[in-house]
Parts: structure tokens; sequence; C-alpha cells
């Protein structure tokens, strides 16, 4: 038998930590045996050196003293003579030997499964008629070790909060951001909310005046991020809360970038909610705080927006043309919208897709074209790492939309074509409602009912519905 270093310890037990908050975040009330063996099997994959019986321990989140607590009061409870279980015993166990028939017996009722799932038999069934599980996600050892270091750090400062500490935070909420144009919004806002709890646990410490500026603008981006996830999850309640409370925060930390931003995100709710008057006072709110840069952009986009869809449109005409100007003239760039930009950030291609949205509203079909290609070009040409596959697909939903408009079928479906093979996570609401327009229009054209069908059933499963499924999940402990 090899004994297992106290190096591999330690790396186990972050590993499992990570884990066990990580999928406890998404379940109410206690894990389910389903839950618990999910988290074991994930464990065995992040650490394949340690036992699956060692692996279950770990997913429950007890030592090996409380382990053996639990095996004489489970005992107790089902009338059972208590055996003379010791530390040494379990310890062995954990290490490789197996127990005999009476032991294994126990610890399979205290751990509610049987010895294939704890490791001491192993499962003769053949291949094809076992029931294969979902393959859990892999946390490789460099993200274990980094956590492991970086948790350490952190307890090893003293009460007040160390610029380790605060550095660490800044550049994990960047890279969030960062990752949020590319990656499945509904895993990252559990990430989110967990980095949320540490920002704020931290301005309950003893910090000074510059520290707290920082930890309210770190808590606002979050919320702005979360809002944002809301909003792809066709959750818009949450989503204008969320953009309500990065306003708060941006306003206690005196940072008018994010105040600029959080007007901007409360504006996209109540356009997408029809709220169109109160969508352009957020704009308009949004310019006395950013009045210049990419921020100041995004804010004439979105009043472009809001008055084409009041009608006015003269002025959303001069909305566009002072988004242009605003662009021309830059104005240096700011820490939100340019430093950490991620998904804060408003390129030129997520401004000529805007521009597209407003000059369909205006029923311009023909600019709305050029608008959308222009998008779609700069998507393509530009770093992988800004590449938004959400506007990128809202980009070509709206240009199908535009050739349907002039009667052109055949430029729709090409438009269409890269938009259907999304995977349902990143089939965010906000693109189901715009596919929902385009199929509208193409039940009224000859031969666009086969394609109708193919929009109906991609918005059928989408990210809002497993958003969904994933809360009824979680409630009911599965």
């Amino acid at each position: 038998m090899t004994p297992v270093s106290r190096g591999g310890d330690r790396a186990a037990l972050a590993c499992a930590t990570i884990i066990r908050n990580r999928t406890l975040a998404g379940v109410s009330g206690p894990p389910s045996a389903a839950v618990i063996q999910q988290m074991v099997d994930e464990i065995h994959t992040c650490c394949p050196q340690q036992t699956r019986f060692k692996c279950r321990r770990l997913a429950h989140g007890w030592t090996v003293e409380e382990s053996i607590d639990h095996f004489h009061a489970m005992c107790d409870r089902e009338g059972i003579k208590r055996r003379g279980l010791s530390e040494r015993s379990w310890r062995e166990w954990e290490a490789g030997a197996r127990p005999d028939r009476d032991y294994t017996d126990l610890l399979c009722r205290l751990f509610q499964t049987g010895p294939v799932q704890l490791g001491f038999a192993q499962d003769y069934t053949p291949e094809e008629l076992r029931s294969v599980p979902p393959a859990p996600p892999v946390l490789d050892v460099i993200t274990v070790a980094a956590d492991e270091a970086g948790a350490h750090a952190e307890q090893a400062e003293e009460s007040e909060l160390g610029a380790g500490a605060l550095e660490r935070l800044r550049t994990q909420v960047i890279w969030v951001g960062r990752r949020y144009v590319s990656e499945a919004p509904l895993p990252l806002f559990v990430e989110m909310r967990e980095l949320q709890e540490r920002t704020r646990r931290a301005l309950e410490r003893r910090i000074h005046p510059g520290q707290a500026r920082e930890l309210y603008f770190l808590t606002g981006a979050l919320c702005g991020l979360m809002a944002n996830a809301s909003m792809d999850m066709d959750r818009r309640v949450p989503a204008d809360t969320l953009a309500r409370a990065a306003w708060t925060y941006g306003k206690v930390a005196g940072h008018v970038a994010l105040m600029g931003w959080a007007r901007g995100m409360q504006s996209s709710v109540a356009l997408w909610d029809r709220r169109h008057g109160d969508a352009a006072r957020y704009a308009e709110e949004g310019l006395t705080h950013v009045r210049a840069g990419s921020g100041a952009v995004r804010l004439h986009m979105l009043r472009a927006r809001s008055y084409a869809l009041l009608g006015r449109r003269g002025e959303a005409a001069e909305a566009l043309r002072e988004a242009a100007d605003a662009r021309v003239a830059g104005g240096g760039g700011d820490e939100l919208h340019d430093e950490i930009a991620g998904e804060f950030a408003f390129r030129p291609a997520k401004e000529h897709y805007y521009a597209a949205v407003t000059q369909l509203q205006l029923g311009a079909s023909a600019p709305a074209i050029e608008s959308a290609r222009e998008s779609l070009s700069l998507y393509a040409s530009g770093e992988p790492e800004n590449r938004s596959y959400g506007c990128e697909a809202m980009a070509s939903a709206h240009l199908a939309i535009a050739h349907l408009m002039e009667g052109d079928t055949a430029g729709a479906e090409g438009a269409m074509a890269p938009i259907l093979g999304l995977p349902p996570d990143r089939r965010i609401g906000s693109l189901a409602a715009t596919l929902g327009a385009s199929r509208a229009l193409l039940v009224s054209r000859p031969g666009g009912e086969q394609m109708a069908g193919q929009i109906e059933g991609f918005c059928a499963v989408g990210l809002p519905q497993r958003a969904r499924q994933a809360i009824s999940d979680g409630r009911s402990g599965r």
C-alpha cells in the first residue's frame, strides 16, 4: 500500500472544498444522495490518487474524527451495537485497505450507498448496460494549487485587509468579466455570487478608506455582471434590482464610470421590458456621469434605440450621430469600460450591432444590413478574447430580419445558419425574443415554414429554460 503524501492531502482538501462550496451554492437544503455522488465523482476526477472512500468523506465535508462520530451515531440510531472503530482503521481504509464484510455493510449504511461506490468492490456489469453519468467538470491541479495558495496567503494576513488580498479580488473580478463574453452565463453567475460574498465580507473588516472605495467598486461591478447574466437568462426584475445596486455601489465609491454603466444596464432592461420612456431617461442620466469615451458611445446608442421605439425618429438619428462623434473624439478611456473591459467594453463591433437594431426599428432595412455585416466582420477579424458570442449572434439575428424585410429569404437563411449551431446554454433570452420576430416574418413568406419551424425548435431549448430547470433542481435537492 502506498501512503498518500501530506501535500496530496492538502491539495485534495482544497479541491474538495472548492467543489463542495460551488455545488452547495446551487442547492437549497441538505444535498441529496445524487448531489453527493456528483461531488464524489468530481473530487475523484480532480484527485485520482485519492481513494473513493476518502472522496466520499470529503464530499460530506467531514474530518476523520467527525466521520467516526457519525458512524457511532448511526449505530445508536439504528439499534446496532457499537464497534470499536478507531481513527487508525479509518485512515487505513482511506489509504486503500479494505474493511471486513461487517464494517463494509455498516459503512455502506452510513454513506447510504454500495460497496462499489465506496471503492470496496468491483462492478462487473457489462459496459453497454451501465448508465453513464455526465462527466463532471475537471478542476486542473494548477487552479487548485493557485486557489489553495491564495486562500492560505489571505489567512496569513493580519485582521486588516492586506494589499495581496485586495489585488487578488480585483484580478478575479477582471477575469470573470472577461470570461463572460465567451463562456456560458449560468455557471459564471454562481462564481460571481461567491466572489461577491468575499468582497462584502472584506468590507466588514478594518480597512482603509482607499480600500473601502475599491471594494465598493468591485462589489458594484459584480452586481453589474450579475445583472447582465440575469438578463441573458430572461430574468428582468432581478436584472433591474442588481443594476440599481451597481449604481448605488458606484455612488458610494464615487465611481462615475460604474454609475454611468449601471444606468445603461437599467436602460437595456427597460428596452426589453417595453418601458421605452424609462429606457431613454436612464440613458440620458447615464450621460451626466459618463460624457466621453466608449461608455458615452454606449449610452448614446441606447438613447437612439429608445427614441426609435418611441417614434422620435429625428432624435434617434441625432443620437446615432452623437455616438459616432463620441467614438471619434475618444476621451482617454476609463477604468471600467477600457481597462477592466470584457463585458463592460463597448467596442466598434458592438456599436455597429446596436446601430443595426436602431435602423431596423426606424424601418431602414438596407442600412441595418450594412451595419450588421460590419459588426460581424469586426467580430470575425478582432481578437478572439473580445469575440462576444451573444452580441455576434444578435447581430446575425438582426441581419436575418433585415434580409426578410427586403424580401430576401436566402439571405436570411445564410444569416441564421451560424445561430442555429449555438449550444442551449448560450442561447440567451434576448436572442430568442429577436428570433421570434423573424419567425413571424418567415411564416408570412412562401417557403419560409421550414425555417420558421427550425427557429421555433431552437427557441424552445435555451439558456432561460436551462436556468429555470437548474433552479427547480436546486429547490428539490436533485
